[in-house]
């Protein structure tokens, strides 16, 4: 895959993040949402080579589901656990963050992918 086709998903997957965010977070579960969100970010610019967002002859609306699949495994693989700094509503927050990023992720997938009935 060549570093083009790579960064226009990554670049517009961080567009839709960005625009997710709250810009205002005043508690930890809030923080914890965009920390949520940054993370599934991440984990889809760290993993970006195993999307295939390319087209092909498998349809759209199949393609997009097994790519929401691939990437809410990837989500749901991720352990955190609790750390000093961290309080129980920024983790809640940061699962939050995960389920949100998985409709961020959808959203992304109906722009990024034709869509046959």
């Amino acid at each position: 895959m060549t570093t083009e086709k790579i960064n226009s998903p990554v670049k517009k997957f961080r567009r839709y993040i960005e625009m997710n965010k709250d810009h205002q977070a005043y508690s930890d579960f809030k923080e914890g949402i965009n920390k949520g969100l940054d993370i599934a970010r991440y984990t889809f610019e760290e993993n970006v080579d195993k999307f295939s967002l390319s087209f092909s002859d498998e349809a759209g609306v199949v393609k997009a589901k097994n790519l929401q699949d691939e990437f809410s495994q990837l989500l749901d693989e991720i352990v955190l656990t609790k750390k000093p700094n961290c309080s129980e509503e920024c983790l809640d927050g940061i699962y939050m963050g995960f389920e949100r990023s998985k409709k961020i992720f959808e959203d992304f997938l109906q722009e990024a992918l034709p869509v046959e009935n």
